[in-house]
């Protein structure tokens, strides 16, 4: 028992010792890391080392994330720097290129304005330029050729027709030549005989007689062909073509034109008294503007009219400059106006006659500062500009304020000098190569 007792207090001891020297060994080296954190605490230049590298790091961090923005700004200032290049170069036109789009450069210059007064009216055919084709004879419609809309030339076939009328006198016209042929062969005949006194000088009177009878008759025949519309080759035709049809009629055209009326039809019986087509000459027609007795002082023979008609859009305007040639002498009883004629050129056949039309006519002139030509102005983003040429020949859009205007000048209020150089014609091939150049520089960025 006493040596058991002695040997578990020789384990206990053997234990503690252990727990001991395990308590010292941590209780070490917990001192060494306290003592040198304090250390390090009391030493600036470790500490001043370690914050340095920590804001370096922070610096780093923050240099990285400032990098793209700043390269992006760095481009983005070139791109704009650029493009204001781009913005602020002018227009360059070569003396051949200004001569092939015919572009026309004035100096701003005083002028003068027009006070114009508005007129309403409108366009007509032109009375000596309106035919009625009517047969000559009565008859039957064999064949239609033209119809309405056709243009026609002067003698071209409009119709054929069978008539009763034209084959009687086309007979007459064959047998006074048999009778004529006839005359003359007999009267040689009796000149002959009456030179060598077989027959007496009454018989060779005779004949000479008959002769001039049957030339009249001859001719009054032929006369009446002429009359009914036939020329001398279609008469000649007659005497070669006698077994042909007699009763064959054509209906020409009288004059250069257009057909706006047709009544002939396949079948249909035609007088004398029928109109059977009517053709217009539209290379030229009138415009009949009504005055009211409150404008008469204004309006005179001679005075300019600017006529313009709208198709129901503002950029489909059609306009011409031509002069008053005739105002009516008398009012009309139920209107109590006057009528002014306007004259007007119409080759491409765009005044077409029933179209209402408005005409400025010009009835007083005033004087302004700087006038240019209404061709001259043009619109680039929703303002009015005027193309400017500067000294080094470069063009540029000037925007200007627009005053007073007539149907051909415009006074410029702002934006124009006196003696600049601008486009007075054809500005439009400028603002053309303008949205051009911008539209390229768009799709190029």
């Amino acid at each position: 028992m006493i040596q058991y007792l002695k040997h578990c207090i020789e384990r206990l001891n053997n234990v503690s010792l252990a727990l001991l020297l395990i308590t010292l060994v941590c209780f070490q080296g917990f001192s060494q890391s306290a003592l040198a954190e304090q250390d390090n605490d009391h030493d600036p230049q470790t500490h001043d080392d370690k914050e340095h590298k920590h804001e370096v790091n922070e610096n780093s961090l923050d240099h990285q994330k400032q990098q793209p923005h700043e390269h992006a700004r760095s481009e983005e200032h070139e791109h704009g720097k650029h493009e204001g290049h781009e913005d602020e170069a002018g227009l360059k036109f070569s003396a051949s290129e200004l001569q092939e789009f015919d572009i026309k450069i004035q100096q701003a210059q005083p002028g003068v304005i027009s006070k114009t007064l508005n007129l309403f009216g409108e366009v007509t055919v032109a009375p000596e330029r309106l035919f009625h084709v009517v047969p000559r004879v009565s008859g039957v419609v064999r064949q239609v050729y033209k119809h309405l809309g056709d243009k026609v030339n002067t003698g071209d076939i409009l119709a054929t027709l069978s008539s009763r009328e034209l084959a009687d006198a086309k007979a007459q016209f064959v047998a006074a030549q048999s009778l004529l042929q006839l005359a003359n062969a007999n009267l040689k005949r009796e000149y002959t005989l009456f030179k060598r006194k077989i027959t007496a000088k009454s018989e060779y009177l005779e004949a000479k007689q008959a002769q001039v009878e049957a030339s009249i008759k001859r001719k009054a025949a032929e006369q009446r062909l002429k009359a009914l519309g036939l020329s001398e080759q279609s008469i000649k035709s007659v005497l070669k073509d006698v077994d042909k049809d007699l009763t064959l009629y054509e209906i020409r055209a009288p004059a250069d034109g257009v057909i706006i009326e047709k009544h002939a039809v396949h079948g249909e019986v035609l007088g004398t008294n029928t109109r059977s087509f009517t053709i217009a000459d539209l290379s030229q027609v009138w415009v009949n503007f009504t005055v009211y007795q409150k404008d008469l002082l204004f309006v005179h023979q001679g005075q300019k009219v600017m006529v313009t008609t709208q198709f129901g859009m503002p950029t489909k305007e059609l306009s011409a400059v031509s002069t008053i040639s005739w105002i009516s002498p008398v009012l009309d009883e139920m209107t109590r106006s006057a009528t002014a004629r306007v004259i007007l050129d119409n080759p491409k056949g765009f005044w077409r006659p029933g179209l209402f039309v408005s005409g400025q006519v010009a009835i007083e002139k005033v004087q302004a500062e700087i006038v240019i030509p209404l061709s001259a102005l043009q619109t680039v983003a929703g303002k009015t500009v005027v193309f400017v040429r500067h000294d080094d020949g470069d063009f540029e859009p000037q925007v200007v304020k627009t005053g007073r205007s007539d149907f051909q000048n415009v006074e410029i209020l702002q934006g124009l000098a006196k003696g600049q150089a601008y486009v007075s014609k054809n500005a439009f091939s400028l603002k053309a190569q303008m949205q051009k150049g911008s539209f390229g520089h768009g799709h190029s960025h």
